[in-house]
């Protein structure tokens, strides 16, 4: 029972991760001044730093790395 739910915890964080790969597009790019890991609660200074940037704006991935839009 516990290696199933193991298992279980494995294929959807292994979904969740796949899945957030794929809302990277490809006229998106790392931005250059954020700093550390970007969690979900620093997608503000993320956005904030990829307009200061000149993107249209950004957003923090699964891999946790700040993304800007519009490169």
């Amino acid at each position: 029972m516990v290696q199933m739910i193991f298992l279980f915890a494995i294929l959807a964080l292994m979904t969740i991760v796949l899945m957030e790969a794929n809302t990277v597009s490809a006229r998106d790019c790392l931005s250059g001044t954020f700093g550390g890991p970007c969690w979900a609660w620093s997608g503000e200074k993320c956005r904030r730093l990829c307009i200061e940037e000149r993107h249209v704006s950004g957003h923090c991935s699964g891999g946790m790395k700040c993304w800007c839009e519009g490169c």
